[in-house]
């Protein structure tokens, strides 16, 4: 038997009163379960097996089926602040698909188990879910470092043509190569990267150099955001679509129609 914690990344019906869940465990990376009855009111996995749940899962592993049987599962942190705002629910549905879709199966990843964990917890906080803490920055500061992980690593403090260490925002962001360069190389070009964009990457760059000192307000967050997103995207592939991305952007749309 294997006892382990999981995040749970995906949870589909499979009939009437049955369930296949995808969860990124602790100890054997991305694994697919098989539920049967969880639709059931009086299943034990209920609430445990919850999308974003963190649960502990006794299963045994059997390397002949794609489908595991889980024994017992029980509710570690539900997430319900997280689940209290639209948008980081949203947030957290597109870094869990990333996952999903990216990380290879039953393989243990607990570096990325401990980031999605981290991003999650973050979010969870009751500031955090009303966006007043550097919860605004956890989706950016997450690309960076799942990107770092996966051997796409971005230096944010270095122009990449002369290599100089960048002392001011950079003059322009190259998503495809996540190249950063600095005026003097730019020269009379102008800039395809948005101001805000520049600004925010700016400021995940300091942060990063200053863990200690969290980043509480995070310059055109959606366009930092889309920018680490395409670079990501760029370098793994685009083969696997997010489908999650999409309602992510309504969500945006939604929250900016009722800030204004």
């Amino acid at each position: 038997m294997i006892k382990t914690r999981a995040i749970v990344l995906h949870r589909y019906a499979y009939s009437d009163s049955s369930f296949i869940v995808k969860a990124l465990t602790e100890e054997c990376g991305v694994v697919s379960f098989i539920i049967k009855g969880a639709k059931r009111k009086e299943s034990p996995f209920k609430g445990a097996l919850d999308p974003l749940a963190l649960s502990e899962v006794v299963f045994r592993q059997n390397p002949n089926t794609e489908l595991q049987f889980i024994k017992e599962a029980s509710i570690i942190d539900w997430h319900g602040e997280l689940r209290n705002s639209l948008l980081n629910l949203a947030v957290a549905q597109v870094m869990a698909e990333i996952v999903l879709r990216y990380a290879p199966p039953a393989t243990p990843i607990p570096e990325e188990f401990a980031l999605l964990e981290q991003a999650l917890k973050e979010f969870d906080s009751p500031a955090g879910a009303t966006g007043t803490t550097s919860a605004e920055s956890v989706f950016s500061r997450w690309l960076l470092n799942i990107s770092d992980l996966w051997g796409y690593h971005l230096e944010l403090g270095v122009c990449s043509r002369c290599e100089k260490v960048l002392t001011e925002p950079a003059a322009d962001f190259f998503p495809e190569s996540g190249a950063l360069i600095c005026k003097h190389c730019q020269g009379v070009q102008s800039a395809r990267a948005r101001a805000e964009t520049l600004q925010g990457l700016w400021e995940l760059n300091l942060a990063q150099n200053n863990p200690e000192q969290a980043l509480q307000k995070l310059t055109g967050r959606v366009f930092v955001e889309n920018a680490l997103l395409s670079y990501l995207r760029n370098h793994i592939g685009f083969l696997k679509e997010i489908h999650s991305l999409s309602w992510l952007q309504e969500v945006r749309k939604l929250c900016s129609a009722q800030s204004t």
